[in-house]
């Protein structure tokens, strides 16, 4: 896994990162930090670190960013979002606002950074949006946005986890304990199937259709390239 960021999770508390890496690079994942793809070809991929990756298969998750719309507009902006004052108005351009990943919200729970990028603050910029501008035409009084959140889930697979309810640093099994309440709780419908799925997967074996059927040893490139070509 690599990444420029220079630790795991980037965008959520500092306390989730240890455990998660950890987490990873006891399941053997080789963790690159700090780095980017310099080039890929048909046969491998290159670091900036100077290594070379033999591979044949790359899965490339860019994150999140805000809409290219944003860049030709000109505005100012941080790390590629519109700057908004904490009534999510873009300041000197009137009637002009911004909410969710495209807008660089203050965070008032955390002097000088700015809101992350996550549904959470999304959906409640939205509504704190609406009423603003109807504020702005005489209906109501525009409010700040402001809000402290409770704490991060982060569902790793199996029995791991990591989060931090109230701000307190869990990381395995009660971790997960947390982090599947957290999701049940957040489905509108069907939570009784959900849960039965989810003790379902605690006593059987694992579904075929579930990535990880492939033997741990792997296939190796020359062995892939043993294998006929099947041609139609």
């Amino acid at each position: 896994m690599v990444d420029t960021a220079s630790r795991v999770l980037p965008g959520l508390s500092e306390r989730l990162a240890g455990p998660a890496l950890k987490v990873l690079r006891n399941r053997g994942v080789d963790v690159r930090l700090e780095t980017s793809v310099s080039k890929v070809t048909a046969t491998s991929v290159s670091l900036t670190d100077g290594s070379e990756i033999p591979t044949r298969t790359v899965a490339w998750c860019v994150g999140v960013r805000p809409d290219p719309l944003v860049e030709p507009l000109g505005l100012p902006t941080t790390k590629g979002r519109l700057n908004t004052d904490e009534f999510l108005a873009v300041p000197g351009f009137p009637d002009v606002w911004a909410a969710g990943d495209v807008a660089a919200v203050p965070d008032l729970t955390r002097p000088g950074e700015i809101t992350a990028m996550t549904a959470q603050h999304a959906q409640r910029q939205g509504v704190a949006l609406a009423h603003n501008i109807a504020a702005a035409f005489g209906r109501g009084t525009a409010k700040a946005y402001k809000h402290s959140d409770l704490g991060f889930v982060v569902d790793l697979a199996g029995l791991q986890a990591v989060a931090d309810p109230l701000h307190i640093p869990l990381s395995g099994f009660p971790a997960k304990v947390v982090a599947r309440g957290y999701h049940l709780l957040a489905l509108p419908a069907n939570r009784l199937r959900v849960a039965t799925s989810w003790l379902t997967d605690l006593l059987a074996r694992r579904q075929l259709v579930h990535f990880g059927v492939i033997p741990e040893s792997g296939v190796s490139l020359a062995e892939a390239d043993e294998r006929p070509t099947v041609t139609s």
